[in-house]
């Protein structure tokens, strides 16, 4: 009875998801007991295990300490331990195992061996450690409120448009970006896209506002070889491309009614067959399309299908106008002075010429003021009449600057009494200071120069 009890026992623990064990409390845990789950989850036989291989000789050195205190806690009150940590296979490969036993002890408290069972638990460490490093990267993105990827702004506005955008990016869904011409969209557009899991795969950018309707089937879906005069080799589409990573559609409200129909099917899985090809192809891919035209207006107008419109319109994210967020325009301006490829061109903006930036509405948003920088740092100087015609009567002409140097001088002790009161709140470290003001260190020690603040 006995005998036929020990033999399905043995079956038992030997069909068990893993390895039992049993090793000496000695120094390199010698193993005394394997069970037949060493050879899937090890590669080795258990009697190889029992003959050659201390448990410690198997081990990850850098879990080793860890274990090792562990074991150490253990005592005949609490025998109980768990562990999860990293093994050396036969292979030379290492598995993350969670380890569940207990220390036995003698009759007289001594601490004489371990029991337990080991499991393969890698492909389920390897998604916490992705998960881990992916809030690692989010949370870092966080760190710098006035910037997310390369999107520029400290605004609660802008704030809110970080929070979201972090938000989007730990899930999958399509999203739709509204907002004016020129406030970010494509930038928010890549921003989602390399803060996601996606981001070892491209972002393949559309404007379908600039491919003409007879090519759209060609450029989305791709073309076989001999498919049509100069075919000569098979050409990926875009959807093609995206395989893995992000479509964004820009300007998606010029796509035809026509186009929306076949696109449909492949957005919604059903695969797309490039133009002289047979066999339907299938993408995995995140859609982010991006507008400034009222898509609801063009679906009361005919010119949008409604299923495509439900489509692409899952997640909402508006960008704002830069007339809304304008206490972002001074961090603007100093990025884009500091960000050009000629660093000798750096120049400060005179004070009287900031102010009016600072307060211009900007219609064409922060690309107008971009291009309004980049003209200022190509020729050296501004001709407001040019650029902005409506507000022209109000600046004040060149030859009259002298007149009003009350008022420069006004600008110049209002930024240097700031500066120093920005120092004076972070302890004087330029770095913290830098980052309080919402500007960069190479600009802040500019100004430190320019007012002699040492």
């Amino acid at each position: 009875m006995h005998e036929a009890l020990n033999i399905d026992l043995a079956a038992l623990i030997n069909n068990l998801p893993g390895m039992a064990f049993r090793c000496s409390n000695d120094t390199d845990l010698t193993i005394e007991y394997a069970s037949r789950g060493s050879i899937p989850l090890l590669g080795y036989e258990p009697g190889e295990l029992i003959r050659n291989k201390a448990f410690r000789k198997i081990v990850h050195e850098e879990d080793q300490c860890r274990n090792k205190a562990v074991l150490n806690g253990l005592s005949i009150w609490s025998p109980k331990y768990l562990l999860i940590y990293r093994i050396r296979t036969a292979r030379g490969e290492d598995k993350w195992v969670r380890e569940e036993g207990q220390a036995i002890f003698s009759k007289d408290g001594g601490f004489k061996a371990i029991e337990g069972l080991l499991t393969d638990i890698t492909d389920q460490k390897l998604i916490e450690l992705e998960l881990e490093r992916e809030n690692s990267r989010l949370k870092s993105s966080m760190g710098q409120r006035f910037r997310l990827e390369r999107l520029i702004g400290k605004s609660d506005v802008m704030q809110e448009v970080y929070d979201l955008i972090l938000k989007l990016a730990a899930n999958d869904a399509s999203v739709i970006i509204t907002g004016e011409s020129g406030t970010g969209k494509e930038l928010a557009a890549h921003a989602i896209h390399a803060l996601s899991a996606r981001n070892q795969h491209p972002l393949i950018p559309v404007n379908c506002g600039a491919i003409p309707e007879s090519l759209l089937e060609r450029e989305f879906f791709g073309h076989s070889k001999g498919s049509f005069s100069g075919a000569t080799a098979d050409k990926p589409g875009y959807l093609d491309l995206a395989d893995g990573g992000t479509l964004f559609l820009d300007e998606v409200g010029e796509i035809s009614l026509n186009f929306q129909t076949k696109l449909l099917r492949s957005l919604d899985g059903i695969g797309h067959t490039p133009i002289g090809g047979r066999l339907p192809r299938t993408s995995d891919f995140r859609l982010i399309t991006a507008t400034n035209r009222d898509l609801k207006d063009l679906v009361r107008q005919g010119k949008m299908r409604e299923d495509f419109f439900y489509r692409i319109n899952v997640v909402p994210l508006e960008m704002p106008p830069l007339r809304d967020r304008s206490g972002d325009i001074p961090l603007l301006i100093e990025h884009f002075l500091e960000n050009r490829q000629n660093q000798d061109a750096i120049r400060d903006i005179p004070p009287h010429l900031r102010m009016q930036l600072e307060t211009y509405s900007w219609p064409g948003n922060v690309r107008e003021l971009k291009n309004v920088i980049d003209r200022y740092l190509t020729l050296g100087k501004l001709q407001f009449a040019d650029i902005f015609p409506s507000i022209a009567g109000n600046l004040p002409e060149e030859e009259n600057m002298e007149e009003g140097p009350g008022l420069l001088q006004s600008v110049e002790n209002h930024e240097r009494k700031q500066i120093i009161k920005a120092l004076a709140h972070c302890r004087w470290k330029k770095g913290e200071t830098a980052g309080y003001l919402g500007i960069t260190m190479r600009t802040l020690q500019r100004k430190l120069k320019k007012h002699d603040l040492k």
